[in-house]
């Protein structure tokens, strides 16, 4: 079981992200999102996160914070209803407070979840661009966990340096941790301090989906392990951590 408010996090600030990288690699996404130009705030509650997804010339920005003057904005008074609309439920809540004349813009915003929940669940688009999208939302959501969920924070809270997740030759993330907190960048890091890499995507997916045993594929050189090997137990923990909020296990 996972805790709302910080499932609510993983959504705006680790899942929704996934769409800046599909609008760059992705023609169908550059379609739907070339339908239409404007922002999106989505706001939990009276202090809980906030996020503005922007859509420019089929290009899909999202950043972690309520920008002034959006087209369309959308509050959710409990982190639960928020994960219901991502989940997909029936009892969601959200007050269009500005916009409600923008259904264009909800529209094309659903089209674009839908494209992404597709490639992300391997329905749609290539492998290599599937892994490219997960592997930036496993360094994102490892963030959100070190950082808000109330056990895992306080393993993560002993951390400081910086984990790299990369896939051999191709894509890759890290999170830097530091003073108890945790952020996540794109792309390699500079110098890390642990470096999980898998040999290509086909491999990175499979762990990714648990069908093998990543010690045993690391037997074999299909999964490196490198670097200060504490760090790595305690990201282990984590990332069972971030596959239960990735699976939607949630309660209040």
């Amino acid at each position: 079981m996972v805790h709302a408010a910080t499932l609510a996090r993983v959504y705006l600030l680790a899942v929704l992200p996934c769409l800046e990288t599909l609008s760059e690699l992705d023609p169908r996404t550059q379609a739907i999102a070339g339908a239409w130009n404007g922002d999106i705030r989505l706001s939990v509650a009276a202090r809980g996160p906030h996020c503005t997804v922007g859509i420019r010339g089929g290009r899909v920005a999202v950043f972690d914070r309520a920008l002034a003057g959006p087209d369309v904005a959308l509050f959710f008074p409990h982190p639960l209803f928020l994960n219901n609309l991502f989940k997909g439920k029936h009892l969601v809540v959200a007050l269009p407070w500005k916009g409600l004349t923008r259904v264009k813009g909800l529209l094309v915003f659903s089209r674009l979840a839908s494209r992404m929940q597709a490639v992300l669940e391997g329905r749609a688009g290539s492998p290599q661009l599937r892994a490219g999208l997960t592997i930036g939302l496993l360094a994102r959501s490892l963030a959100v966990a070190a950082t808000w969920d109330p056990l895992f924070k306080q393993d993560a809270s002993r951390l400081e340096g910086v984990a790299e997740f990369s896939i051999r030759g191709g894509p890759g993330a890290h999170v830097h941790f530091q003073g108890g907190k945790a952020t996540a960048y794109p792309g390699h890091a500079p110098s890390a301090d642990f470096i999980l890499e898998f040999a290509n995507s086909e491999v990175f997916l499979d762990v990714a989906d648990d069908k093998v045993d990543v010690m045993a594929r690391a037997c074999l050189g299909d999964v490196s392990l490198k670097g200060d090997l504490h760090m790595g137990q305690v990201l282990s923990r984590g990332l069972d951590v971030v596959g239960r909020y990735l699976l939607q296990e949630t309660h209040s």
